[in-house]
């Protein structure tokens, strides 16, 4: 849910957003906020963008950079298509009903053409180092529930463009050839202004930590898969099982929870599990290249539930991303094989005057 407080919003999404001179950016801007839907005239430019990316160079392309790739490419079209759909169905009079000038529907549509570029830019790397038609077509989406109403499609794109970040930084590490490694980085950074406006927007802040979560294929695939209906071609990885909280505590900024306080989550099997099983289980919290925090699981009167740990906040972070796991053992970009379920990504507040009601730190 968005916070209610866009006025107080505008001033600062103002400074941060708005359209700069050609001279000063070298981006076409029509210097007037958009007055329909889909993309407009100041950012059509940047959707027929030509770039046509070379032959990769440096150590020999793998066949591992060929699945980063795909995986990349897997997202964008996500991505894209959901601009697309978005901004068909929410135009400048939605953007004010909620108090939004021109200029955030703006953006909307220069982030919408840069995904598409993003899309083209990978089929075309693809083709030209790899061969033609290796690259994955788009999936079928159920945008249904993001794109109810014009909130839950910002809260939506926030997500959308976090995980981007995410997906691009545990990406990264896997990919041999380094003209490839630049190409993604330089995607990544952008993603990353993605994420930052929409923060904005939702009352995150434009940057919830001083660093990044990388996360691996298999966890970007599972926050993905809620979104994706079917696909042409097998997912590069298999979805891990759903993880979410009782109410929906913590999932958006709008409703943060206080560290030291305890949420009850839901995930398969997690309601009928017994306390014997719930004692060899953890709630596994993720925040930037911090070491990660283990807390334990047990039952409680809605199912289990694990405490938010202090050290969040103490790191200077306002999000972490939690796993269920049945081992002590750290979710690695190389290890995920404990992970029950998840991930998810709860938002947090500062510690909690309550302190929590039974689970403990490890």
């Amino acid at each position: 849910m968005l916070t209610s407080a866009f006025a107080s919003l505008i001033l600062a999404v103002a400074v941060f957003a708005a359209p700069t001179s050609v001279e000063n950016s070298g981006r076409p801007v029509s210097g007037k906020a958009s007055t329909g839907q889909g993309i407009s005239e100041s950012t059509s430019n940047r959707a027929t963008s030509k770039e046509e990316p070379k032959a990769a160079a440096g150590p020999a392309p793998a066949k591992i950079d060929l699945t980063v790739l795909n995986f990349a490419l897997t997202l964008e079209h996500l991505e894209a298509t959901y601009y697309q759909q978005g901004l068909r169905k929410f135009g400048l009079e939605s953007f004010k009903s909620i108090g939004l000038p021109g200029f955030v529907l703006e953006q909307f549509n220069t982030i919408a053409a840069d995904e598409s570029i993003h899309v083209t830019f990978l089929q075309n790397a693809i083709a030209a180092t790899f061969g033609v038609d290796l690259a994955v077509p788009k999936c079928t989406y159920n945008f249904d529930g993001a794109l109810a109403n014009i909130e839950s499609f910002i809260t939506f794109a926030a997500i959308l463009e976090k995980t981007g970040v995410q997906a691009y930084d545990g990406g990264i590490k896997l990919i041999v050839n380094n003209d490839i490694k630049t190409a993604a980085a330089t995607i990544a950074t952008v993603e990353g202004r993605h994420s930052s406006f929409l923060n904005l927007l939702t009352g995150a802040g434009p940057a919830p930590g001083p660093f990044d979560t990388p996360l691996g294929i298999r966890p970007v695939i599972s926050i993905a898969a809620g979104l994706i209906k079917s696909c042409p071609y097998t997912l590069p990885a298999t979805p891990f099982p759903a993880l979410t909280t009782v109410t929906g505590r913590g999932l958006t900024s709008g409703t943060p929870v206080s560290t030291g306080s305890v949420i009850p989550l839901m995930f398969k099997g997690g309601m009928g599990m017994s306390a014997e099983t719930a004692r060899g289980m953890s709630c596994n919290w993720v925040f930037g290249v911090e070491p990660q925090v283990r807390t334990r699981i047990q039952m409680g009167r809605e199912g289990p539930e694990c405490q938010v740990p202090a050290q969040i906040t103490r790191a200077a972070f306002t999000q972490a991303v939690v796993f269920v796991v049945n081992q002590q053992r750290d979710v690695t970009l190389d290890d995920d094989k404990n992970v029950v379920a998840g991930p998810a990504t709860i938002f947090v507040s500062g510690e909690s005057r309550m302190g929590a009601s039974g689970s403990r730190q490890e």
